[in-house]
């Protein structure tokens, strides 16, 4: 029986290797694309079998070329989980132009072209019935948060592509879906845990579920929205934040 065949963007750390880990555990293969080639040589080390594409996909070339590579030995593929993001923080008014656009760049340019380059391929699974997206917003995307307004604006973004992507991909059977994370331990959110201002005022904390979230909550909520049960789940952008979207509401 031939696998089921995913690419992810930035999936060679954090909540992309998270995805990885969890969709090769469920019998896929996989294909990262990863701007950081140390990252990569580390999740190949870890995973034998992975495919590991060099990538900017914040360059329209890259992207292309990078699915160009990924057809040769999967012309068919059933997934695409749009997980390579940054973060920078600080109030907008102060925030530099070159780290406003950087983020936006990443976190909503390079998922709209990976979109862009993947739904040829994704028409084809299945047996043409459609393959599927998740892309990686957030719950800062949900219920803003000082000092991080250039990533809530992005992840905004990310949402209403995901909403109207659902309906111009519905016809050829593709479904795309967001997953809006709360706080989770990853690199990229390393040191952004203390205090933001003189009052003692957290952007982040625990939810109340008691804890942050995990990168497997994330990686379980990609998988599901890749599985048979969501098959008619499409545009939804759905908080895996331990109830911190409804507790702030």
């Amino acid at each position: 029986m031939t696998k089921p065949v995913a690419v992810v963007t930035g999936g060679g750390s954090g909540l992309g290797l998270a995805t990885v880990r969890r969709l090769v555990h469920d019998g896929w293969d996989v294909a990262v694309l990863e701007l950081d080639d140390a990252a990569s040589a580390r999740a190949q080390e870890e995973i034998p079998g992975l495919i590991a594409v060099h990538c900017d996909v914040r360059d329209a070339a890259s992207v292309d070329e990078a699915f160009v590579r990924i057809a040769r030995s999967h012309p068919r593929i059933d997934a695409l989980i749009c997980a390579a993001g940054v973060l920078r923080v600080g109030a907008l008014a102060e925030m530099e132009v070159e780290e406003f656009d950087l983020v936006f760049d990443v976190n909503v340019r390079g998922s709209w072209l990976a979109v862009k380059a993947a739904v040829p391929m994704l028409r084809d699974a299945q047996g043409g019935s459609g393959g599927s997206i998740v892309l990686l917003a957030s719950i800062a995307a949900l219920r803003h948060r000082i000092n991080s307004g250039a990533y809530a604006a992005s992840k905004s973004a990310v949402a209403t592509l995901c909403r109207v992507l659902a309906a111009e991909l519905a016809p050829s059977g593709i479904r795309i879906n967001a997953i809006a994370p709360g706080t989770v331990d990853t690199p990229m959110t390393h040191g952004h845990f203390a205090p933001v201002s003189d009052g003692g005022y957290r952007a982040n904390a625990p939810a109340p579920l008691g804890r942050y979230t995990s990168q497997e909550d994330v990686a379980g909520a990609v998988a599901f929205l890749l599985g048979p049960d969501a098959g008619f789940i499409s545009g939804a952008v759905i908080p895996v934040d331990g109830a911190t979207s409804a507790a702030l509401r």
